[in-house]
Parts: C-alpha cells; sequence; structure tokens
C-alpha cells in the first residue's frame, strides 16, 4: 500500500515493465524486479527503466529503499551476456558500459539509505547493483550464490565492481572474489563483509527494513587493508598477485585477471577507476579469448536448456577418447 508521503504513481504510468515499485505504511520503499524467462538479468533495457524509476524516488524520497526479487529463483543472475556480441566496437561499448555505471552511480547517491534483499543468486552485474546500496541482507543458504564471474567469460566487472568491490571489502577479499571468478556461500559473505546480515525467508523483509531505517553504523575494513590500497604499496602486492595469477593463467591467453590486477594498481578504487574500468571492459570484450568464452558459455547453455526439454531416457553411457 502506497504511504501518503510517496506517490510512486508516475512508475506505474510510465513505460516500465520490469521493475515495480511501491511504498509501505512506514514509507519504506519496495523497489522489485521482474524480467521475462526464469532469471532476472541486467539487460540495456533493465538498466533504463531502472533510471526512470530513480527519477521518481528523487522526486519523493522515502526514508528509505529495499531492492528484491519477485523470482523465487534468485535475485539477478547478472548481465545480459546476449548483449556482449551486439557491441560494435571498442568506443561504442565503452558509452554503452559507461551509461550504465552512471545509473548505479545515481542508486549509489541517493540521500536516504538502501538495501539489497538477495535471495539466491547475485552474479556479476547483480551483485554490482547490490554494493551500489548502502546495506545488503542475504537468505541463508549452503549454495555457492554470491560472486563477481566474469573472469570466466573473459572480461572483469564492468559496472563499477572493481572499485566498489575493493572499496567495501578491502584489497585482499574483492581481489580473492574477482581473480578467482568463484561464487560465496552467504556466510561467507557475512564474513567477509558483503553482506551485512545473513536473513531467513520469514524475516528477510524486517531485516532490510531494520538496516534502512535504524542505519548501523558502517562495518570497519582491517587496517591492513587500508594501508595495501596506499600507492607505495600497491606494486608490490600487485606484483605478487600477478605472480600467483601466473601460476594458472597464461596473460596471452587470460588478460582478465591481470587487467583487474593493473586497474587497481594504478587507480586504487579511486574516483577515475570508473572510467578506466569501462575502457578495460570494452577492450577485453573484443579479444579472442572474450569471445570464445562466451562462444562456450552460449553452448552449455544450449545444452542445459536440451536437456531440460528432452524426455528421452539413456540405458548406457560410452566415454570416447581422453574424458
Amino acid at each position: 500500500m502506497a504511504s501518503q508521503d510517496s506517490d510512486y504513481s508516475s512508475v506505474k504510468t510510465a513505460p516500465v515493465r520490469y521493475w515495480t515499485l511501491e511504498a509501505d505504511r512506514a514509507d519504506v520503499a519496495w523497489l522489485g524486479l521482474r524480467c521475462d524467462g526464469s532469471t532476472n538479468v541486467l539487460s540495456t533495457a533493465v538498466l533504463m527503466e531502472l533510471d526512470t524509476v530513480l527519477d521518481a524516488l528523487e522526486a519523493a524520497p522515502p526514508k528509505g529503499l529495499v531492492i528484491f526479487s519477485h523470482k523465487e529463483t534468485g535475485f539477478i543472475a547478472g548481465a545480459d551476456v546476449n548483449e556482449f556480441p551486439l557491441f560494435e566496437d571498442e568506443p561504442q561499448a565503452v558509452e554503452k558500459i559507461r551509461a550504465g555505471q552512471k545509473i548505479l552511480d545515481r542508486l549509489a547517491a541517493l540521500t536516504f539509505p538502501t538495501a539489497a534483499a538477495i535471495n539466491g543468486a547475485a552474479l556479476g552485474g547483480g551483485l554490482e547493483l547490490a554494493l551500489a546500496c548502502d546495506w545488503r541482507v542475504a537468505l541463508q543458504g549452503d549454495r555457492s550464490t554470491l560472486g563477481l564471474p566474469e573472469v570466466q567469460l573473459g572480461v572483469h566487472p564492468g559496472l563499477g565492481g572493481t572499485v566498489r568491490a575493493v572499496k567495501l571489502l578491502g584489497v585482499r577479499s574483492a581481489m580473492e572474489l574477482m581473480l578467482t571468478g568463484k561464487p560465496i556461500r552467504p556466510a561467507k559473505a557475512l564474513k567477509i563483509g558483503l553482506v551485512d546480515r545473513v536473513t531467513s525467508e520469514k524475516s528477510w523483509r524486517a531485516d532490510a527494513t531494520d538496516l534502512v531505517v535504524r542505519k548501523p553504523t558502517d562495518r570497519a575494513r582491517p587496517v591492513i587493508d587500508t594501508l595495501l590500497n596506499l600507492a607505495p604499496l600497491r606494486p608490490i602486492l600487485a606484483s605478487i598477485l600477478r605472480k600467483q595469477v601466473g601460476r594458472k593463467a597464461n596473460p596471452q591467453h587470460y588478460p582478465a585477471p591481470y587487467a583487474i590486477i593493473d586497474l587497481w594498481q594504478k587507480h586504487g578504487a579511486g574516483k577515475h577507476g570508473y572510467e578506466a574500468e569501462a575502457r578495460s571492459f570494452a577492450k577485453l570484450v573484443f579479444s579472442n579469448t572474450s569471445k570464445n568464452l562466451v562462444r562456450v558459455f552460449f553452448l552449455q547453455t544450449r545444452l542445459k536448456d536440451f536437456a531440460k526439454s528432452s524426455s528421452r531416457e539413456f540405458n548406457h553411457v560410452h566415454v570416447i577418447g581422453a574424458g
């Protein structure tokens, strides 16, 4: 039920298809995402609609904002990989990426507290959107559902993730998250400060409301992470990180992890890191590595869809070759 303080009828009359916006009696706004298909993805259309929603929120500021998913399958599975092949060239890619960054910058700059209520998967661009909020609550569970897996597609976070992850977590935890690309469980996310609370199906709304209304003190980062982010020390740690990555990935074949380290060494999660991130992402997305990994991603997706739609039962399996 909409409150008297915040009237978001303009959002309902605007061409907004994927987002819903309501305010409760406490004047906390609830922004829900429901994409077509089984999962939410952060496509250009979804981001542009979010920009429209932010207009309404800025015009009638609530006491707080909670972003959630209408889907039981998860929060946001990531950016829409189908849009990667649509980039025409690097300058156009930079322009589009910067446009997406600026929308999340608007979310981060809202004058009232914001929280992301994460149920299930929050990966890539989905986690980057959550990072643009002041607070994060995650639904408890044993599955590894929170991560920045972009290196598995030959790129790195492109919506401000390389900057915001370091600011929030410190360089050590942020680098582990980005360089490995491996998602983590909610319990570990709480331990490293990626989320502020682990909640349940019954209490997630109350926990998210409490965060935006009560505004608890920010979680302090370890002093060592502050020291490691200083300009004189960054080259030393960057060299160590490159050696660690080098044991598993040749820079000629897998440039993305090295690009992440380069961005941090040069900008230290500073304000200039956002544009540098966009330019680096645009360069990587046109690399042969990324093109081939994206192609593999599409093939895997097709196989999964085929398996779901097939009703045939197999009685024998033959392994051919070195498999």
